[in-house]
C-alpha cells in the first residue's frame, strides 16, 4: 500500500501541473471596464476560450494602463478569476450585408 502511495503522488503532481498553461495568446479578449466608486475596485471582463474571467484592480492602479492589463492577461502574467461580479454588455456583432431583417415598412 505504502509503494502505490509513493507512485501515485508524483503521478498526481505531474497532472495537476501540466494542467496549468502560462501563454494565453489570442484567445483572450477584452470585453470591458467597469468602476466600483463605493469600494474604489475597478473589474475588468475577460472571455478566454468562451469563459467568463475577471481582474479585480484594487485602488483603480490600472484604470489608466488598460493596454498593460490587456496585455498582462494575454502573457498569463495576471490572475484572472471565475464568473463575472459585474456585468458588461456584450459586444454586439457587426452586420456585413447592412440590412435589417427586423424593419418593418
Amino acid at each position: 500500500m505504502r509503494s502505490f502511495l509513493i507512485r501515485l503522488v508524483p503521478v498526481a503532481l505531474f497532472i495537476v501541473l501540466a494542467s496549468f498553461r502560462a501563454d494565453q495568446g489570442d484567445n483572450v479578449e477584452f470585453i470591458c471596464m467597469k468602476t466600483h466608486k463605493a469600494s474604489n475596485t475597478c473589474h475588468f471582463n475577460f472571455i478566454v476560450d468562451g469563459a467568463k474571467y475577471r481582474y479585480v484592480d484594487i485602488g483603480c492602479k490600472f484604470s489608466k494602463k488598460l493596454n498593460d492589463v490587456v496585455k498582462s492577461a494575454k502573457e498569463g502574467t495576471l490572475f484572472l478569476a471565475r464568473e463575472w461580479k459585474i456585468e458588461c454588455p456584450m459586444p454586439k456583432e457587426k452586420k456585413a450585408d447592412g440590412s435589417d431583417s427586423t424593419k418593418s415598412f
